[in-house]
């Protein structure tokens, strides 16, 4: 299975390590392991959830509620997103 480094997956993503760091603290984005030399590596499930956040980031979800939205046990993306659309759309009264 592929592992990235922190640096690695945030030139990846295109965001910063900081950010990387941020999102681990806050539990938003777990490494899948963190090596005896403390580096944290991500797997294929974190860079999947990560790309799930730049999305809901991109949509302009604060961070704790897209945390509350991935870690919902019935957590169905297409579900969420439409829940996103609709709440967009009565904003702006389309």
């Amino acid at each position: 299975m592929k592992e990235w480094t922190v640096s690695e997956l945030a030139r990846l993503a295109g965001i910063s390590v900081r950010a990387l760091h941020h999102y681990d603290e806050i539990g938003l984005l777990v490494p899948a392991r963190v090596g005896e030399n403390r580096y944290r590596q991500y797997g294929e499930e974190e860079l999947l959830r990560l790309q799930q956040i730049l999305l809901y980031r991109a949509l302009g979800l604060p961070l704790d509620k897209i945390g509350a939205i991935l870690d919902d046990p019935h957590f169905d993306g297409l579900t969420a997103l439409q829940g996103i659309h609709r709440e967009a759309r009565s904003m702006t009264g389309r």
